[in-house]
């Protein structure tokens, strides 16, 4: 996952699809863009990372 905020931007890995979604939710309420990539590099939309985390 990938946070973009001005001309700096942050990587965080996380180990499930829940926990990508909360960090993204947190991400998004601080005014930051949010990109959310699988290990492969695959840009994810939100509504994949839903399914996902309702399989958990």
């Amino acid at each position: 996952m990938y946070s973009k905020n001005g001309d700096g931007a942050i990587g965080v890995v996380v180990s499930s699809a829940k926990q990508a979604l909360a960090k993204a939710n947190e991400l998004a309420e601080s005014g930051n863009e949010v990109l959310i990539k699988d290990l492969a590099g695959r840009v994810l939309d939100t509504a994949t990372i839903v399914e996902l985390a309702a399989r958990e």
